[in-house]
């Protein structure tokens, strides 16, 4: 007896393979690195700018609805928690991803954190859109590195498109 255990042929047992794949390729662009000229840095910290965070859900899910549950302050900051709603363009379902974003609130200079009596006039007015942009850019990196600065170490590996013959694609689907 062999000691060796078969690993299982995932393309093989699932129901439809043609999708598998289309998920697979699906997953492996949300899964890619941002390319470089997408990425700005400010003070020494590399970012993805929200508006291109926002261009690529579009270009991607073709829509999206982002909605603020609650808006909090906290010491000196604003935190705003939202839900993104997008459809997956391959299955149709809807998923929906928390995020959340925090804005230091703007005092007069010498204030402390808590001093919130020495918060500039229109701090919040500026600030608050701020913690926005971050919770929404948190909610999307949660569907893909492509939506971030690059850095996650997570990787995706797709099992149902590597080696799949056409034919056997096409044999799902009937």
């Amino acid at each position: 007896m062999s000691t060796e255990t078969k690993k299982p042929n995932l393309p093989a047992i699932v129901k439809d393979l043609g999708l598998s794949v289309k998920m697979d390729s699906l997953n492996t662009l949300l899964s890619s690195t941002p390319p470089q000229s997408w990425l700005s840095v400010h003070k020494g910290i590399t970012y993805q700018p929200i508006d291109r965070v926002k261009n690529s859900l579009i270009t991607i899910f073709q829509d999206y609805d982002w909605s603020i549950k609650n808006v909090q302050i906290m010491a000196n900051s604003v935190l705003v928690f939202g839900t993104l709603s997008v459809i997956n363009p391959i299955t149709g379902r809807t998923r929906n991803v928390d995020g959340v974003g925090a804005w230091p609130i703007q005092l007069k200079s010498g204030s402390t954190p808590m001093q919130i009596e020495n918060i500039i006039q229109d701090a919040i007015q500026k600030n608050a859109p701020a913690a926005e942009s971050l919770a929404l850019k948190n909610a999307a990196s949660k569907l893909g590195k492509i939506f971030t600065d690059g850095g996650s170490d997570v990787e995706f590996n797709g099992m149902y498109s590597k080696d799949v013959p056409m034919d056997d694609i096409k044999a799902s689907q009937s």
